[in-house]
C-alpha cells in the first residue's frame, strides 16, 4: 500500500488527537477502543445514531462554560426560555454514550459539567433533585435524573475516572433512598410511579440491592390495575382512578407514549416480568392506534396536552425504547418507531429539536429541554436495541381506509376514509395541575364538545390540529412563552363574541356527538351548548350544532346556532387551515381559497353567499403542537347553517 502524504497527515492528526484524549480521558481512550462493535451499521440505527449525535453537539453548543459562576457554570442555557432548565443533567446519559461511541472527550467534559451544576443548584440532602433553581420544588422528578445516571453508568461509566464513577453511584444510592421512602402509586401523576418501577430494578442492578427489585416488582403489580380493559393507561389527571360524567378515564397519550410505556417495558426486560410484559405490548398496540402516517401522535384530546407537539411531548423521552425493544412481538412497532424519529428529524435545526414543525419557519427558539430529555430515548435505543439489516417496512393502524374506530374511555373516535385521516372528540377529563402550576387558571384545555381534533390527508399532510382552547402556561417553566406575533386556537370552531369573552363550541362536555355511516362516508354529529373556556354558557344560553362529514374525495363541515339574538353580530364559523409562512394562498372567488403546499393544494369552499371574510396577511402560529395556519372566516347569522367543504384539488 501507497501512504500518500494526505493519508499520512491524516494519521498524525488522528494520532494526535488520540494522545491527547489518552492524556486528558485515559478511560475514554481505552473504552473507545472496545466501542467498535457500537458503530451504526443498518439505515435505521444510522438514523437514531445520527439524530443523537446532532443534539448531543447542540446540547454542548448551549453549555455554559466562560462563565464560572457556579450558578450558571456547565448548565444548559435555553434558547427560548433564557434560562437553564433544572432537568438538563439528564443530559449525563446520551453526552456518556456519545462519548463512548465517538471517542471525542467533549462529550465527557460536557457530562461531568453539567452534572456539577446539577448537584451545585438542583440537588437536595434529602437524595431528591427538584424541578427547577427558584421556579418548582417538585421533587417526582427525581426518578428521571435516577434513571439517565444509572444508565449512564451501567453502560458507559468506564469512560470515567474512578473517583467520578464511584461520587455518581453513590448519588444514585442516595437518590434510590430518597425514591424509596417518596414513591406510591399517589404520588403525582401516574407516569411518577410507572417509570420509578424501572428506577428501582436499575438501582437494584447497579447497588446490588436485591429490595429495591423487589419494590419496583411490587409497584409494578399496582401499577397493572391501571389499564383500561382496551389497553389505555390511565392516571393523567386526578384522582387517578376517577372517572368522568360520561364514563371516561384521566388519560394522555403523550405521556404514555413517550414516558410511562417505554419506561414499563424496559422495567419488564429486566425484571423478567411477563405479565407486565404483556400489558406494555396490548397498551402499545392501543396506543398506535393514535400514530398518523407521517409518524405524528394525535394527542389532540390528551388531558395534558398543553405539552403537545406533533411529534410527541415536550418534557417526557420519546416513544422509541418501548417500540424498538418490544418489536419483537410486533414488527410495525420497530415501523411506528423509525417513523416518529424521521419527523423528530425534520423537525430538528441548529442541533437542537423545535417544538413542531412550524416552530423554525415561524421564527420562534427551540427549548433545549426537548432535546435533552428525548436525546435519553435515542440513548437507549441503540444500548439495548437490535437492529436487523433490513427491516420490513410495516404498514400501520392509521394507513388503512377502516372506517370508524370508538374509543369510549376517552370520548374519541377516529375516522379514516379514502385520504383522510379524522378525530372527533367529546372527552370530559378536565386536566387541573397540583404540583407545577404556573399563570395558568382560566380554563384552558384540551378540545371537546365534538370538536373535529385532527384531518390528516394522506398525500398532503395535517390539515386541521386541536390546539389548547385557550393557550396557557400550566406548566410554567415547561411551557414556551408567546411571542408578538398573532396567534389564536387552531381548532374548526363557531364562536360568539360578547363582553371580551369567546363562547365556542370546543368547551361543552355535555355535549351530545354520534357518528354513523352516511351515503359511503362517515358522518358526526355535535350538538351543545356554547361555552367559554371555564365552561360559562351564555345568560339564556345559545345552542350549536356542528356536522363532520368524512369521505372519499372531500370532507364537509356544517355550523349552525339557534338561541342567539338576529342582531348577533359577533358570530363566526372559523377555519383555521394549516399553512406554513412559504405556502402560496390564493382565493379564486369569495367563496373559494386555495393553499398551495409542497405535496399538493388544498381547495376550501363555503356555500355562504358572502363568502370568506377577508384573508389576513400574516399567519396565526399556535404553540401547541407547532403550526401557522390561514384563518379561514365566514360570517354567520343564528339559526343558519353555514358549509364548507375541503379537498384536494385534481390535476387538470
Amino acid at each position: 500500500m501507497t501512504v500518500t502524504r494526505r493519508t499520512l497527515l491524516q494519521m498524525t492528526t488522528a494520532g494526535a488527537a488520540l494522545f491527547g484524549v489518552r492524556a486528558a480521558f485515559p478511560e475514554l481512550a481505552k473504552a473507545a477502543q472496545s466501542a467498535d462493535s457500537s458503530t451504526p451499521q443498518t439505515a435505521e440505527q444510522k438514523l437514531y445514531a445520527g439524530l443523537l449525535k446532532t443534539w448531543c453537539d447542540g446540547i454542548i453548543a448551549r453549555q455554559i462554560t466562560e462563565l464560572r459562576d457556579p450558578a450558571f457554570y456547565g448548565g444548559l442555557l435555553c434558547p427560548s426560555c433564557a434560562l437553564i432548565h433544572g432537568r438538563c443533567g439528564d443530559a449525563v446519559y446520551p453526552l456518556l454514550k456519545m462519548a463512548h461511541t465517538s471517542g471525542d472527550s467533549k462529550y465527557v467534559r460536557a457530562a461531568k459539567l453539567v452534572h456539577e451544576w446539577s448537584q451545585a443548584q438542583v440537588s437536595r440532602a434529602d437524595g431528591s433533585w427538584v424541578n427547577d433553581v427558584s421556579l418548582s420544588s417538585w421533587q417526582g422528578i427525581t426518578v428521571f435524573h435516577t434513571i439517565a445516571l444509572a444508565e449512564a453508568l451501567k453502560h458507559h461509566g468506564e469512560v470515567l475516572d474512578k473517583p467520578t464513577r464511584a461520587a455518581w453511584t453513590d448519588r444514585v444510592a442516595a437518590a434510590a433512598k430518597f425514591l424509596d421512602s417518596f414513591i406510591s402509586i399517589e404520588t403525582g401523576n401516574v407516569n411518577y410511579p410507572v417509570t420509578s418501577t424501572l428506577a428501582f430494578v436499575l438501582c437494584g442492578q447497579l447497588l446490588g440491592e436485591d429490595r429495591y427489585i423487589e419494590r419496583g416488582r411490587k409497584l409494578a403489580q399496582r401499577v397493572m390495575e391501571q389499564f383500561t380493559p382496551d389497553g389505555f393507561l390511565f392516571g393523567e389527571g386526578h384522582p387517578l382512578d376517577g372517572i368522568s360524567p360520561k364514563g371516561c378515564r384521566p388519560i394522555d397519550l403523550g405521556y404514555n407514549i413517550e414516558e410511562s410505556l417505554p419506561s414499563l417495558a424496559l422495567y419488564s426486560l429486566l425484571a423478567n416480568d411477563k405479565p407486565v410484559e404483556q400489558q406494555v405490548v396490548a397498551a402499545l398496540k392501543t396506543h398506535m392506534e393514535f400514530q398518523l402516517p407521517d409518524g405524528a401522535w394525535d394527542n389532540s384530546w390528551g388531558t395534558r396536552n398543553y405539552k403537545w407537539t406533533w411529534w410527541g411531548s415536550r418534557t417526557s423521552d420519546g416513544c422509541h425504547p418501548g417500540f424498538v425493544l418490544m418489536a419483537h412481538h410486533d414488527p410495525r412497532f420497530r415501523e411506528a418507531a423509525r417513523r416518529n424519529a424521521e419527523l423528530m428529524q425534520a423537525s430538528t435545526h441548529d442541533g437542537l429539536l423545535y417544538g413542531g414543525p412550524h416552530y423554525y419557519e415561524h421564527g420562534d427558539l427551540p427549548c433545549v429541554h426537548h432535546s435533552f430529555t428525548h436525546a435519553k430515548a435515542l440513548a437507549t435505543v441503540l444500548d439495548r436495541g437490535s437492529f436487523p439489516e433490513n427491516p420490513e417496512r410495516s404498514q400501520l393502524p392509521r394507513d388503512i381506509a377502516y372506517g370508524v374506530k370508538s374509543f369510549p374511555v376517552i370520548g374519541t373516535r377516529l375516522a379514516a376514509a379514502g385520504p383522510w385521516r379524522a378525530t372527533v372528540t367529546e372527552y370530559d377529563w378536565e386536566y387541573i395541575e397540583h404540583v407545577q402550576a404556573g399563570a395558568g387558571g382560566s380554563g384552558g384545555g384540551h378540545v371537546t364538545g365534538g370538536a373535529l381534533s385532527q384531518l390528516f390527508h394522506a398525500e398532503i399532510g395535517p390539515v386541521f390540529v386541536a390546539s389548547m382552547t385557550q393557550y396557557e402556561l400550566i406548566e410554567i417553566s415547561n411551557q414556551q412563552q408567546y411571542r408578538d406575533s398573532p396567534h389564536m386556537p387552531l381548532t374548526p370552531r363557531i364562536e360568539y363574541t360578547e363582553a371580551g369573552k369567546a363562547y365556542t363550541n370546543l368547551n361543552d362536555y355535555k355535549a351530545v356527538l354520534t357518528a354513523q355511516p352516511y351515503a359511503g362516508s362517515i358522518l358526526f354529529d355535535a350538538q351543545g351548548v356554547l361555552q367559554t373556556p371555564s365552561h360559562a354558557p351564555l345568560p339564556g344560553g345559545a345552542k350549536y350544532h356542528v356536522t363532520h362529514r368524512i369521505a372519499d374525495p372531500a370532507v364537509e363541515l356544517t355550523a349552525s346556532t339557534t338561541g342567539l339574538p338576529t342582531s348577533a353580530k359577533t358570530l363566526r364559523f372559523i377555519v383555521p387551515v394549516i399553512a406554513s409562512s412559504t405556502d402560496r394562498v390564493e382565493q379564486s372567488n369569495a367563496q373559494t381559497v386555495h393553499i398551495i403546499r409542497p405535496k399538493g393544494t388544498l381547495v376550501i369552499s363555503t356555500d355562504a353567499q358572502q363568502g370568506f371574510a377577508p384573508i389576513p396577511a400574516q399567519r396565526t402560529f399556535n404553540l401547541v403542537p407547532g403550526f401557522e395556519a390561514v384563518p379561514l372566516t365566514v360570517a354567520m347569522q343564528p339559526g343558519e347553517q353555514v358549509r364548507v367543504r375541503i379537498e384536494k384539488a385534481t390535476k387538470v
